[in-house]
């Protein structure tokens, strides 16, 4: 059985520990135009990021690899990326097994549906 209150602990302890910022109206006063609510850029919003980071060191990039691993650190290669203020190391990484990820996002996906927020 999947302990998932352990693993939405851990996602919620990453996020935290790194500092995501997933506040848009703030992503905006910084110039900068996320592609979702929460805060996502892609990767021809790279150029744009790393000018932010390379002004404002408190600032850094983080990688959503796939739905089992975000990484604390900009991983070349990937598409999807968030803006964080907090600890930058970059061995810091959240991992979840494949079927937990599955979970966590079929959550997700029923969250938008019943909120109709959409993305």
């Amino acid at each position: 059985m999947i302990d998932l209150a352990y693993y939405k602990r851990i996602n919620h302890e990453f996020y935290q520990r790194v500092g995501v910022i997933n506040c848009v109206e703030r992503l905006n006063k910084m110039g900068l135009e996320p592609r979702d609510i929460i805060g996502t850029f892609w990767l021809k919003d790279m150029e744009k990021l790393m000018a932010i980071c390379k002004s404002n060191k408190d600032l850094h990039i983080i990688t959503y690899v796939n739905a089992c691993f975000t990484a604390n650190r900009f991983v070349e290669g990937r598409f999807r990326f968030r803006l964080a203020q907090g600890d930058k190391d970059p061995s810091i990484e959240l991992r979840f097994p494949p079927e937990v990820a599955d979970h966590l996002l079929a959550e997700l996906n029923h969250f938008v549906r019943r909120t109709g927020i959409g993305f």
